[in-house]
Formats: C-alpha cells, sequence, structure tokens
C-alpha cells in the first residue's frame, strides 16, 4: 500500500537528478497533517485560548495543513505529467490512464474509510438506529480526487489547443473555481445568519438534490467540498508545470527568493486587492460587497505554501540532503493518511483512540506527546512498508481488475 497521495505516479527512471525539494515538501506536508490531527483531536479545550502564544502559532501552522496538502499534490502530479512529450492520444497516455486510476482509488478509499462497521452491526445485532449520512460526506479523498480530474481536463484541453503554457490555463482554471467558492462561501454566510437563533434548517445547495451530492457543494458534511479546496490543487498544477519547464532554475538561489518574494507579495497585498475588486464590482452591480475578498485567506495561505517550497529550493541547492527514510515519507502518503484515519477516527471498524482513549482531553505536553509517538510510529511503519506492497496490490487487482492492462 506505498502508493503515494501527493505523488500520484511513479517516477520515471531518469538520469538527472530528483529535485528533493518536492520530496522535501511532500513529507513535510504528511508529517504537519499527522502532528495537526493527533494533536488537534486530543488538545483540551481550556488550552484553546489566542492568549496564549504557542497555541496561536500552531493553531495558524495547523491552518498551513490542508491548503499545503492540496497544493503539493497539485504540484508533484503536474510535473510528472508533463516530464515526458508523449505522441499518444490522450486516453492511450500512460500517465493520464494512470491518473484516472488514481482518481478512482482517491474515491474507492475516500468513502471506504467512513463506514463504520461497528454501527452496522449495533444496528442490525441491537436493534439500534442506523443511518449512512456520513458515508456520503465529501472528505479530503475525494476533494483530491476530483482536483486531479480536472488537472487531467485542462491538460486534455491543452492537448487540443496546442497554444500556450499550460500553467495559464491552470491558473485561469483555479481563478474561476475560486471566483465560484466566493459566491457559495457568500451563500453559506447567508444561510448561517438566516437560521441563527432560529428552528429554520439549512437550505444547502443545490437545492432539492441528494446529499451525496450537496456534499461536494455545500451539505450537512461537506468541510472538504472539491468548491472550496480544488482551487489549491489546480494553483499547485500551475506551479508544477512552471518548476518543470524552468526545472534548470531551480538550483539556483535567486529562483527559490523569487518563491519567497512571491509569497511575501500575496500576504501582504492580496487583501486590500480583493478590497478594490470587491468595491468595483459592486460598483458596476456585478456582486454584493466583499464577495471577493473572502478568498483573501486562500490566497494568502497559497503564498505561505509558495514561500515554504522556496525555503525548501534553497535548501535543496545549497545543501546535499541525505534523510532516506524522511523522504520515504512523502512517497507512501496514501497509506500514511488512510491508516491514520483508521487508527486516530475509526475509520471502516468503528473504533478509534478518538473518542474511547483522546478526546479533547489532554494538556498541550500531553498532546504533543501523542503526536510525537503518532509520527515516529509512521516512520517506522513506512520504513518496513514493502513486504505489504505484495499483498495490497493483488488484493487491489482483484477489486479493479482494470488496473493491470492500465
Amino acid at each position: 500500500m506505498s502508493e503515494n497521495l501527493l505523488e500520484i505516479q511513479q517516477p520515471e527512471k531518469v538520469k538527472k537528478p530528483r529535485l528533493q525539494f518536492i520530496d522535501m515538501a511532500r513529507s513535510f506536508a504528511i508529517l504537519l497533517m499527522l502532528e495537526g490531527h493527533f494533536t488537534g483531536a486530543g488538545l483540551a479545550n481550556q488550552y484553546r485560548n489566542e492568549d496564549y502564544i504557542l497555541y496561536n502559532i500552531w493553531h495558524n501552522l495547523h491552518g498551513l495543513t490542508s491548503p499545503l496538502f492540496f497544493t503539493v499534490t497539485g504540484l508533484v502530479f503536474v510535473y510528472l505529467l508533463t516530464g515526458t512529450k508523449s505522441t499518444e492520444p490522450f486516453f492511450q497516455n500512460t500517465r493520464v490512464k494512470k491518473g484516472f486510476n488514481r482518481v478512482t482509488m482517491l474515491l474507492f478509499w475516500g468513502y471506504i474509510i467512513q463506514l463504520n462497521l461497528r454501527d452496522i452491526y449495533n444496528s442490525f445485532y441491537n436493534g439500534t438506529a442506523f443511518h449512512l449520512e456520513w458515508f456520503a460526506a465529501f472528505h479530503v479523498l475525494q476533494s483530491i480526487a476530483v482536483g486531479i480530474a480536472f488537472l487531467l481536463l485542462i491538460y486534455g484541453i491543452h492537448l487540443l489547443v496546442k497554444k500556450g503554457d499550460i500553467h495559464w490555463y491552470y491558473l485561469t482554471a483555479a481563478l474561476l473555481v475560486f471566483i465560484g467558492y466566493s459566491q457559495m462561501k457568500a451563500y453559506i454566510q447567508a444561510d448561517e445568519l438566516r437560521i441563527a437563533g432560529t428552528t429554520l434548517k439549512a437550505s444547502y445547495w443545490p437545492n432539492g438534490f441528494p446529499s451525496f451530492i450537496q456534499n461536494m457543494f455545500y451539505g450537512k458534511y461537506s468541510d472538504f467540498s472539491f468548491m472550496r479546496y480544488a482551487g489549491y490543487v489546480l494553483l499547485g498544477g500551475m506551479t508544477g508545470s512552471i518548476i518543470r519547464k524552468y526545472e534548470h532554475l531551480t538550483k539556483k538561489n535567486w529562483f527559490g527568493i523569487l518563491f519567497i518574494l512571491i509569497a511575501i507579495f500575496l500576504n501582504a497585498f492580496i487583501q486590500p486587492i480583493f478590497v478594490q475588486l470587491d468595491s468595483f464590482t459592486e460598483m458596476i452591480g456585478l456582486c454584493q460587497k466583499g464577495v471577493y475578498e473572502l478568498n483573501s485567506t486562500a490566497f494568502m495561505r497559497f503564498g505561505q505554501v509558495i514561500g515554504l517550497i522556496g525555503i525548501l529550493m534553497l535548501i535543496d541547492g545549497n545543501f546535499k540532503i541525505k534523510a532516506p527514510l524522511f523522504l520515504k515519507l512523502g512517497q507512501n502518503t496514501l497509506p500514511i493518511y488512510v491508516i491514520h484515519v483508521i487508527i486516530l477516527y475509526g475509520g471502516i471498524f468503528g473504533f478509534g483512540l478518538k473518542p474511547e482513549i483522546i478526546n479533547l482531553n489532554l494538556s498541550p505536553y500531553a498532546a504533543l506527546g501523542v503526536s510525537v509517538i503518532a509520527m515516529i510510529s509512521f516512520t517506522i511503519m513506512v520504513k518496513y512498508i514493502e513486504p505489504l506492497e505484495e499483498f495490497y496490490n493483488s488484493v487491489l487487482n482483484r477489486i479493479f481488475f482494470w488496473r493491470k492492462k492500465a
């Protein structure tokens, strides 16, 4: 089960050296995810106080986890997708086929880990109430799958059009997604105000559709709506195509510094720019006040991701990184993610550390200790993961028989 959630495809054997800053970025992303989830599950509410500087630092860093995870996914995927000049038709392209297989696998695991066999058992044998509402949730893996599907679709459009660099296509698509999400976020905020302090029910969108569809946009379980996160994947795809095009410059210090300067610009100026954009669009009657400013945080977070990549680029260009186990973590993000959901949240089986053992009941030191233990445990798992590969792949090949032909 060593398939990689962030890498998506296995890199081809090439003579030129790997860009280790990419490997470092995805390893950092998965470790940040583990730390954030385990600490967040255990840290007691009395310590979640903005008066504590350390809590503010942790909370801000935790908020970077999803943007980093989704952006690096798109970056690595497109970097590999655009690595070879294939003359094969779109649907016969090996990397495209692997990409669609990856979309299928992410959707499969995304919904499977939302099963709760414990509830099913209790329902059948104890007569307790049982519902499948949570199974219809749209979560991380499903959102990443949609993002990758967008990357493949735009790649196909670029092959048809054959004009301009592909990173402009990804940027345009990302902006369209964020514009759509800003409108949806305004709708959600208005809906929350409408039902506040009343017995009214939320007006989920699209209205009248099954929750399975609504959760993809705005539903009861749509914290990871693709409208909210696919933009990061597309911006990551843009970044990956730029890095591929200017790969020969990534060892130059000025190139990494440029990424950091872009990050500073986005964090310093994107909000006032969106405020002015809102004023203009309101003046011409295009939308209500403050809609586009709702995307300020998203672009600031993307800027922070870009800044981190720039720093890692400088490290890669100036130091010899010899940390194979650390880099191996980033090559096994899918099994790490799935297994951590099973262990921490009780995915599939219904028994997890939360809430049976840890449930917002730990001191900061204890919560940090749990996170450190989790990161060490998953690192050990990754070190010895190869013996599981043959069994895992054999099981998947029986379920998804078409994988052998891809």
